[in-house]
């Protein structure tokens, strides 16, 4: 083969790898993550509404709003904290105050489209308005109609965000650092088309820091729980454009997948302890999986620098020569044997632990997350010596016992409901445990026939509609029986 031949078919296996990582309807595609994400903060609140004696009619106010009046609240670091903690102690039997109702019932609804965080930045500043709605942390002046505050949960969040608490105050960025920022997000979105403006939009709040973690400098972190939607990186990352890129790509990711997980789990036990050969310090099994999610990135990410065109390079300048990867913790068996410090090295070690999980340790979605991440990473590295599996890591569940056919099933009266008609899913909240639970087309139907019909109904009305022979339409009603009554959904 030709070295043009062999050019092209890299960029175009780089383009295939590009379409998929943002195909995925559950892990992937940023409108169907941000759709859900909404669909979840308005029956959150609407819970919230319910659970809250002292402002209920502040947080229907807000359940009320348009999607495009949302949007920035969800974004918003200190709203979403506050929601995302409200849920977790709803979660865990709280009966106490809750902190989002007292900021929703002193929040203005201005139709500017900002969040009340960003109102304060002074000056307000958009890197990538073509991509999204993020906004840079400027000099923070509460504004007239802001909770006052305001700028004190921001900044006792951003402490919290940095392990170890931060080195020194948030750096404010210089009109040249701003420019770097925009210029690194365009070689992102024109290096990789799909893949970075589908990370971008994830972006609410960019901000630039200076601290120490356990491994060193801070060079870049994504906020996640502590501080959502938010990115916070070394000034120093700004120095070149392919850095700037490969940051954003980084952190931009996490935030992706933490929006994707707030509708799934991929572990039924995230808190099991891995041994990771370049650390000192073992990950959560969870952390495995987020690990795999973003090197697989940078995979792609890495292949499409080294195969950038001349207008790319003539414009930013030529990619790093090497792999620039943040160094193996010192006594561990990566520095002993001088292992490891790839990558693909990294990833493949995440990718065979995951593989060899017992049986029934991932979800369903948790093998779909994995085979999707192997058949993406198989297109740029065809000799990784990881194969994309056809199941992974897991087995179908057991067979549910047949549920009699007189037996009256009805749906319970602690659930509210959000349809995503669009997308055929339906998220049921119980409202006893504030456990959220999404209905795929086929669920919904069948948690809709439960309106107290006997089981033989249900499965023969299921059956006609989903034009399906009477033993598949028993099998699929019976299993989706046993998981709606599991999740207290039906009586």
């Amino acid at each position: 083969m030709s070295l043009v031949a062999s050019r092209d078919s890299s960029r175009e296996k780089i383009g295939r790898a590009d379409g998929l990582l943002v195909a995925d309807g559950r892990f992937g595609d940023s409108g169907a993550i941000g759709e859900r994400n909404v669909a979840r903060f308005v029956l959150g609140l609407q819970l919230l509404a319910r659970k809250d004696a002292r402002h209920p009619d502040a947080l229907r106010r807000l359940s009320l709003l348009s999607r495009e009046q949302l949007l920035p609240l969800l974004g918003d670091p200190v709203l979403r904290n506050a929601f995302e903690d409200d849920m977790a102690k709803l979660e865990n039997g709280h009966s106490g105050a809750l902190g989002l109702a007292e900021l929703a019932a002193r929040l203005p609804l201005d139709p500017d489209g900002l969040g009340p965080c960003e109102r304060m930045a002074t000056p307000h500043v958009r890197p990538w308005p073509e991509h999204g709605p993020a906004w840079l942390w400027t000099e923070m002046s509460p504004a007239d109609r802001v909770p006052g505050d305001l700028s004190a949960r921001l900044r006792r969040l951003y402490d919290g965000s940095i392990e170890g608490g931060p080195a020194a105050d948030p750096v404010i960025p210089t009109p040249e650092m701003c420019r770097a920022l925009t210029r690194g997000a365009d070689l992102l979105t024109r290096l990789l088309p799909q893949v970075g403006p589908s990370v971008l939009r994830h972006v609410s709040v960019v901000g630039f820091t200076r601290g120490e973690s356990a491994d060193g400098p801070l060079q870049s972190l994504s906020g996640g729980d502590p501080l959502p939607s938010a990115i916070l990186m070394a000034p120093e990352r700004l120095d070149d454009p392919w850095t700037a890129a490969e940051t954003l790509l980084h952190e931009g990711v996490h935030l992706k997948l933490f929006d994707a997980l707030r509708s799934g789990a991929l572990l039924k036990d995230a808190d099991l302890s891995v041994p990771i050969p370049w650390r000192q310090t073992q990950w959560r099994l969870v952390r495995v999986l987020v690990a795999l999610h973003f090197y697989v990135h940078m995979l792609v990410f890495q292949e499409a620098a080294r195969h950038a065109d001349d207008t790319l390079r003539a414009e930013f300048g030529d990619p790093p020569s090497g792999e620039v990867i943040d160094a193996v913790s010192p006594d561990t068996e990566a520095a002993r044997n001088g292992t490891y410090g790839s990558s693909l090295e990294r990833a493949r070690y995440l990718a065979e632990y995951a593989l060899g999980l017992p049986e029934g340790r991932l979800t369903a979605d948790g093998r779909r997350f994995l085979s999707w991440l192997l058949d993406a990473l198989h297109l740029v590295h065809e000799d990784s010596g990881i194969t994309p599996p056809t199941g992974v890591a897991g087995v179908a569940p057991a067979q549910p016992p047949a549920v009699p056919e007189g037996v009256v099933v009805r749906r319970t009266a602690c659930a509210m409901a959000r349809p995503l008609p669009e997308r055929g899913e339906l998220l049921v909240v119980n409202t006893d445990t504030a456990a959220m639970h999404w209905l795929n087309a086929r669920s919904w139907l069948i948690y809709s026939l439960c309106d107290g019909r006997d089981v033989g109904s249900v499965r023969d009305e299921y059956g006609r509609r989903a034009g399906l022979d009477s033993e598949s339409a028993r099998t699929q009603v019976d299993a989706c029986l046993s998981e709606l009554t599991a999740a207290g959904l039906l009586q």
